[in-house]
């Protein structure tokens, strides 16, 4: 998917990319004219030395045309998470031990416009968002209109404006241990020039563009990154972008949707920053743990306590019954000693009466 203002080249970088006319040229609306972004994907099938590549291109015209851009985005986003979902319900159909048509954007070029300064709202808007969702290449077109200088110092300061507001872009923020990857980082955002033509250069013809004071070469490392970008695309990266896709920007999609059935979220070892997840829900764990054992000691405490309470007002029951038996025993001990005083009493009235 290619996506920037219209203007910037992105149809005549597609057809240079390919060495091919893969997409006519677009003739560019009036903002009035544009009521929303048009979503235009096409497919071809690229033959090379016997290799097949299937191959689709998704342009989106009207994107950032209009005075009023907060529903750009809406078109794109809906595009991705339409073939997030078509991949998502072919791997629940009954078929899905078939090989599964896979329509998912793997990679988008990201247009930003030459103006050497810094990113616009637009373009940190778009950037934030759509790097949540598929991998994005951040492109800076029409490099030809910038002096080395300039593109230097436009470079770093788009790369300041990705730090500060935690954009994360292909290939910066997947990191691999190549050597080609690490070389190939060095020279983002890419700078592109726009032109399919061919131009006399040197005593031979060249992709470029042709000014008064020289030759600007498409495929000439000192004037743009095009020949770094083919590569990153192409070759070194393509199977990588298709694997990133599926094992992050897909899993998060279809993570959330199975999180909407009440499913707990689940941790895995493609994750991005999985160790640390899995440090942070050990410590979530353990801290979880002690409060229990806090609340079951609390609880065991309290429930002695209760006990102790519960065996002292019985003890107390208790002693109060000994008493009061006792006290009855007492009163029946005086009552049987009355009892044998006075039948004394009379036996003994009885015996002087006889004597008598």
């Amino acid at each position: 998917m290619v996506v920037g203002e219209t203007g910037l080249g992105k149809t005549t970088f597609m057809n240079t990319l390919f060495n091919t006319d893969l997409v006519e040229s677009i003739i560019p609306e009036t903002p009035q004219s544009t009521k929303t972004v048009v979503i235009s994907p096409k497919t071809y099938e690229l033959v090379e030395d016997g290799v097949s590549l299937n191959l689709c291109v998704i342009d989106t015209p009207g994107f950032g045309d209009r005075l009023n851009r907060s529903t750009d985005l809406e078109p794109i986003i809906e595009y991705i998470d339409e073939q997030f979902q078509a991949y998502y319900d072919a791997e629940r159909s009954a078929e899905f031990r078939r090989a599964i048509p896979d329509t998912r954007v793997h990679a988008l070029l990201y247009f930003i416009p030459p103006t050497g300064h810094t990113l616009k709202e637009l373009d940190i808007l778009a950037l934030q968002t759509l790097s949540a969702k598929v991998n994005v290449i951040p492109v800076i077109a029409k490099a030809d209109t910038l002096t080395p200088e300039e593109k230097v110092s436009f470079k770093r300061s788009i790369l300041g404006g990705l730090d500060a507001h935690n954009i994360k872009i292909y290939p910066s923020a997947y990191p691999d241990d190549r050597e080609m990857i690490v070389e190939l980082e060095k020279h983002i955002p890419f700078t592109v020039i726009g032109s399919d033509n061919f131009v006399n250069a040197a005593g031979k013809k060249v992709r470029g563009r042709s000014y008064r004071w020289g030759v600007v070469e498409v495929e000439n490392v000192k004037h743009c990154d095009f020949i770094y970008l083919r590569e990153l695309i192409m070759t070194s990266c393509l199977h990588e972008l298709i694997d990133i896709t599926h094992s992050h920007h897909y899993h998060n999609y279809r993570a959330g949707l199975l999180r909407r059935g009440g499913r707990p979220e689940s941790i895995l070892a493609c994750d991005e920053q999985y160790e640390v997840r899995i440090e942070n829900t050990k410590a979530t764990l353990s801290e979880e743990m002690l409060r229990k054992e806090e609340e079951m000691r609390q609880t065991f405490v309290q429930k002695v306590r209760e006990k102790e309470q519960s065996l002292r007002q019985r003890e107390e029951q208790l002693n109060q019954r000994r008493q009061q038996l006792m006290a009855e025993l007492e009163e029946q001990r005086r009552l049987i000693e009355a009892e044998e005083r006075e039948m004394n009493d009379m036996l003994n009235a009885n015996r002087s009466t006889r004597r008598k």
